[in-house]
Formats: structure tokens, C-alpha cells, sequence
């Protein structure tokens, strides 16, 4: 699994890896998508344990029916040769009629190794993010200012 060697993260196998928190029923609480193509998505346990996953080197974020209360099902990492039509439909917002562009950015982003993180609600806000790496770190933690010369 690589980066998500010490994550606690459902895989469509239902596959489950050790030490990160279990989302479900816990909160999106928001994100922040920088200009360095890098997004943190701010969750919280049922219990109030904050964290924050920083997916870097994203390719694509679509995220909807945000709101307050945001509740989440499930968090899902998707491998590259999982991937599927219906993510890229979603990623780029695609129409069915589409099939041949959408077949054409999934062979892309299964060539170059891209990932799909997944936020599932049970209430409130959807999110899919296409990226390279990621970080998860206690806390809800902003990215780091850096000032101009």
C-alpha cells in the first residue's frame, strides 16, 4: 500500500490498516485547496478527534452538498488500478457521452499513479480528490506560510 502503510483507511477490498482514526459517523469539518496543488481536508472523529490528511500533488478535487454538520460514512483510498470510470466522471464532471474522454483521463491517471481518496457522507458534503502523496497529521493543521523576500 505504500504511503498508507500506517493509516487506518477502508479499501474497496475492505482492506484495514492500523493507526489512523475510524471516520464514521465523525465530521468533515472543511478543507483547503493551495496553490501548490496541495489540499488538507480537516475530519473528526464521533469523538472529537481532529485530524488532518494533506494530499499533495492533486490533479483534481470535486467536493459537493457541503454544509454545517457534514457526517461521514466512510473515508475510501482508491489504488490506481481501481479506479473507475464513475471517479472520473465525477472528478471532471463528465456526462455519460463523455466516455471516450473519460476513458482517456483514467488511462492517465493509472499511468502516472494516481490515487482517489474518497469522503463518503451520511449527511452533508461528498468529496473526491485525484493525488499523488499524502500526509496525515494530528490535529487540524493549516499549511505553512512562507513570506517573500
Amino acid at each position: 500500500m505504500g504511503i498508507f502503510q500506517q493509516l487506518w483507511l477502508q479499501v474497496y477490498e475492505n482492506v484495514v490498516m492500523s493507526t489512523f482514526p475510524n471516520f464514521h459517523d465523525g465530521f468533515f469539518d472543511g478543507l483547503w485547496a493551495s496553490e501548490n496543488k496541495s489540499v488538507h481536508l480537516f475530519l473528526r472523529t464521533s469523538n472529537g478527534e481532529r485530524s488532518t490528511i494533506v494530499l499533495n500533488e492533486v490533479e483534481r478535487l470535486n467536493t459537493s452538498n457541503f454544509m454545517a454538520g457534514n457526517i461521514i460514512l466512510d473515508v475510501l483510498l482508491v489504488e490506481p488500478e481501481k479506479l473507475t470510470i464513475a471517479h472520473i466522471e465525477q472528478l471532471y464532471q463528465l456526462q455519460p457521452i463523455q466516455a471516450e474522454l473519460a476513458q482517456q483521463l483514467l488511462g492517465k491517471a493509472q499511468q502516472r499513479g494516481l490515487l482517489a481518496l474518497e469522503i463518503n457522507p451520511s449527511y452533508g458534503a461528498e468529496c473526491v480528490v485525484l493525488f499523488r502523496a499524502a500526509e496525515v497529521l494530528p490535529n487540524h493543521v493549516l499549511p505553512q506560510q512562507t513570506t517573500a523576500d
